[in-house]
C-alpha cells in the first residue's frame, strides 16, 4: 500500500460517498471493481493521467462526517512519489466534486415551474402553480 493517502472528510451519508465513489470509478471506465480490500475497501484497477494502477478507496464514518481514503497500492512501475500522490489526489477529488455538485442540483429540483418551461431539454405543460420535482 501507498506511505500516503489522499484524504477527505466529507459531510455526506457513507452510502451516498458509496454510490459517488462508484459512479466515479465508472466514468473512468473501471467496470471490474471489488469490495475485498480491508475495512470494506474497494480495490479498483484505474488509469489516471495515462499511468494504470490498482487503487484501494475506504469509505467509513468518521467523529465529523464520513472519511474518504484513496491509496494507490500497485502503481506503475517507475511513476514517482508525487505521481502517485496526484493520481491519488485526482480520484479523490472526482469523489468530492461529484457530490458537492449533486448538492448543488438538489435544490433545483423543487423550484416551481411555469407553464412552457423546458425541462430536461422537452417542453412541458403543466397546470398553474405546480411544482416539479425532477429526479
Amino acid at each position: 500500500m501507498s506511505e500516503h493517502s489522499a484524504c477527505r472528510l466529507l459531510p455526506y451519508a457513507q452510502h451516498l460517498v458509496r454510490l459517488a465513489v462508484c459512479d466515479v470509478l465508472e466514468q473512468e471506465g473501471c467496470l471490474d471493481f471489488v469490495r475485498d480490500g480491508a475495512g470494506g475497501a474497494i480495490l479498483a484497477h484505474v488509469t489516471v493521467y495515462g499511468n494504470p494502477g490498482r487503487f484501494s478507496i475506504a469509505v467509513r464514518d468518521g467523529p465529523a462526517g464520513t472519511e474518504l481514503a484513496v491509496s494507490i497500492t500497485e502503481p506503475r512501475p517507475g511513476l514517482s512519489p508525487e505521481g502517485q500522490r496526484r493520481a491519488e489526489n485526482y480520484l479523490a477529488d472526482r469523489v468530492e466534486q461529484l457530490m458537492e455538485n449533486e448538492l448543488r442540483l438538489e435544490p433545483l429540483a423543487a423550484t416551481p415551474a411555469k407553464r412552457g418551461d423546458v425541462i430536461r431539454g422537452r417542453r412541458q405543460s403543466c397546470p398553474a402553480g405546480s411544482v416539479w420535482h425532477i429526479p
